[in-house]
């Protein structure tokens, strides 16, 4: 809701902007707009479906103890594991993110899935990082990369409990 008190307001100005520069950019940037809005609605639906049914399948008291708040570092490098390999962009990520959040994964884990599904995602790196910026390139940035989650996982865990203090 607040995202959508922003960015209307933006949308907006941006689109008078662009009607003054040339109202023909105007009606061009609608169309644009319009294909983009009917090429991703089917992509949201599906994946909201699809983070429905995990919802459904994923046995809350198995994600409680692999990835739950008490977990410790085995449930934080799990959860990093699955960030990782997790083969899809945000919006089927970020529904599989609340399924994990209901089903009673801990804070600390759920940014370490967060953290490396943004930084490592194994199918952007195999499709595009390798392909473009070659193997050398792609290895340095993983290790430099690989405390990462671990260590958003911890920074997690020390700003909830000066939260809860």
């Amino acid at each position: 809701m607040i995202e959508s008190m922003v960015m209307l307001p933006l949308a907006l100005v941006l689109a008078f902007f662009t009607w003054r520069k040339s109202p023909s950019l105007l009606r061009t940037s609608m169309r644009s707009a319009g294909v983009r809005f009917v090429e991703i609605i089917p992509r949201i639906s599906i994946a909201l479906l699809a983070a429905g049914f995990i919802g459904k399948l994923l046995p809350a008291e198995a994600v409680g103890t692999q990835i739950g708040p008490d977990s410790g570092f085995y449930g934080i490098c799990l959860a990093a594991f699955a960030g990782g390999i997790t083969p899809a962009g945000p919006i089927v990520s970020f529904p599989i993110i609340v399924v994990l959040m209901k089903a009673g994964a801990g804070f600390p884990q759920v940014v370490a899935f967060l953290t490396a599904w943004s930084v490592f995602a194994l199918h952007r790196v195999l499709t595009y990082e390798i392909p473009m910026m070659g193997w050398r390139f792609s290895a340095v940035r993983l290790a430099a990369s690989a405390p990462l989650p671990f260590i958003a996982a911890y920074l997690t865990q020390g700003i909830m409990v000066l939260w809860r203090g």
